[in-house]
């Protein structure tokens, strides 16, 4: 059973953090509550990111770049006025543990919207050699 694209981004993204908040129950440092809500709020990003993507490549697949490019700016600018909320900076190492995963969520998001336009492209490619 072949399994889709899909998927497999949104379990490197579980895997992500399982591994982190069993470095974080390993280092002890407390503030699980803090941990939790902020990885409830980048999971919600980061479906939000996926499932919009998903949206505009059936809607408009030729503008995938500019949707990636628009929603990463708004997940970081979200990012930063929910910190403030969140309390994070009462973590220590706070930019370690949250910055971090940020990232690594970011990297997830590229990856996939970057196999959706090669998909694309891929698709395009016969109706092009036609015309030419």
């Amino acid at each position: 059973m072949k399994m889709k694209n899909t998927t497999l981004y949104i379990i490197l993204y579980f895997v992500m953090f399982f591994v982190h908040f069993g470095i974080w129950q390993i280092l002890e440092i407390g503030f699980e509550t803090t941990f939790i809500k902020y990885y409830l709020f980048l999971t919600v990003l980061f479906t939000m990111v996926i499932t919009i993507l998903s949206l505009i490549k059936k809607i408009y697949p030729t503008y995938i770049g500019f949707a990636f490019m628009g929603l990463v700016m708004f997940k970081l600018m979200i990012m930063f006025l929910i910190m403030k909320k969140l309390n994070l900076s009462e973590v220590p190492n706070y930019k370690v543990h949250f910055i971090i995963p940020y990232l690594i969520s970011l990297v997830i998001e590229t990856l996939y919207s970057v196999k959706l336009i090669q998909r694309e492209d891929a698709q395009e490619s016969p109706k092009d050699e036609k015309y030419q």
